[in-house]
């Protein structure tokens, strides 16, 4: 991708397909896009809202060209032959944002629908207003239910879940095979898969992933779950002193392991056993040790700090491979949180959250590859700027 000349930030938002009229457009102070990890996507519009003529009641008449006809405005918004600019900020409004520079080429960043208008009547000041918008996960966090799954594999429960919020599932093959074999195990041993208790789609769509070691986001309408991320190598370099702004790291020995283990125990014989997985910092590996329970005080003294997990019964082999997987998880979660960081940059639409980037300018210890946590793309009164959270990573 050609690099964007960055001296005029630009952007592009559409509803229900359709660019903002002029006069709306020449009111906007402020574009707010928040990129997360497994989380749903925001984008905050702000306005100057002069003598209240962006409330719902004065749109009309503003030169908006009415939507096409079938397209959903809102409720109040449907008309013979199209709908009227009245239901411009109706709630469920489809909403797309595209970011980066003039002449340079706009970006695709977002794709989702309207899910709040805020006001603001300052007692001095202008009034202003912010169209909030989300992307389609967030669907998956209204309600919370209960309900059971049969002996359906996993990958099916999230494609259930998905098709329920009107996302397209795409899951990729790993999570696909192992949760339905880990299913048939399950019908053999235990008759009985996951249940939804009392949580969200989200939540429950979150302990699936976290079963697998996956990934889950969204991409305008489709939901991916995937246990290997989109890229391995950075897709940009950012060297402080120039584009990269500012950058503060964090590293820390508070709470640090070494290892993860769980304890198993064995329900027809009073048996038990520790399994502990843990990182060598001098070879780049991942090792594995497995000790008597009585044992287990030992386990420090041989890989260092551990991290054990609660005492787990074993009925089934199914028990043990979703332990293998919460292991490596739970130990690829910790040792990747050592070495983290702020920063921000000028702005450029390839920061997103889970992209590699590489930054320089940091001397040995901190210049690098880091995985993207979260990114913030602002454009306002300053310019175009990207404010991001990253993480070393140890284990991919």
């Amino acid at each position: 991708m050609a690099t964007a000349p960055r001296y005029v930030p630009d952007y592009r938002i559409t509803i229900n397909g359709q660019d903002l009229p002029r006069s709306l457009r020449s009111s906007i102070t402020s574009v707010r896009y928040q990129d997360g990890h497994q989380a749903a996507d925001r984008v905050e519009v702000g306005i100057a809202n002069t003598d209240l003529r962006w409330l719902q009641s004065h749109i009309r008449g503003l030169g908006f060209a009415p939507f096409p006809t079938g397209i959903k405005v809102g409720p109040s918004s449907i008309v013979s032959g199209g709908a009227t600019p009245e239901g411009l900020f109706d709630i469920d409004n489809q909403l797309t944002l595209d970011m980066g520079y003039a002449d340079g080429g706009l970006v695709e960043m977002f794709k989702g629908e309207v899910t709040g208008v805020q006001c603001a009547f300052p007692t001095e000041g202008m009034p202003t207003m912010t169209l909030v918008a989300h992307d389609y996960l967030h669907r998956m966090t209204e309600g919370k239910y209960a309900r059971g799954f049969g002996p359906l594999p996993d990958f099916l429960v999230a494609t259930i879940l998905g098709v329920e919020n009107m996302l397209f599932p795409s899951i990729d093959p790993f999570v696909t095979t192992t949760s339905t074999v880990l299913a048939a195990v399950n019908i053999i041993f235990k008759g009985t898969g996951i249940k939804q208790q009392g949580e969200s789609h989200l939540e429950l769509l979150t302990r699936i992933a976290a079963k697998y070691d996956a990934d889950f986001w969204v991409e305008g309408d489709v939901l991916y779950v995937s246990r290997f991320l989109k890229e391995y190598t950075p897709r940009l370099t950012l060297t402080w002193g120039k584009d990269l702004v500012e950058f503060s790291p964090k590293m820390t020995s508070v709470g640090q392991v070494f290892g993860v283990a769980m304890k198993f125990t064995l329900r027809e014989i009073p048996l038990n056993f520790l399994v502990t997985v843990a990182w060598d910092f001098d070879r780049e590996c991942l090792t594995m040790m497995v000790v008597p329970g009585e044992a287990a005080p030992a386990a420090k003294g041989v890989v260092g700090p551990v991290y054990t997990i609660v005492n787990r019964p074993i009925a089934s082999p199914a028990d043990i491979a979703n332990s293998a997987l919460v292991i490596i998880h739970e130990l690829r979660t910790k040792l990747n949180a050592r070495l983290t960081g702020t920063g921000t940059a000028v702005g450029d639409p390839r920061i997103r959250a889970g992209a590699v980037v590489r930054l320089d300018g940091l001397g040995p210890d901190f210049s690098g590859d880091y995985r993207v946590k979260s990114a913030t793309h602002s454009i306002g009164g300053s310019g175009y700027v990207t404010n991001f959270e990253v993480y070393k990573e140890i284990i991919p």
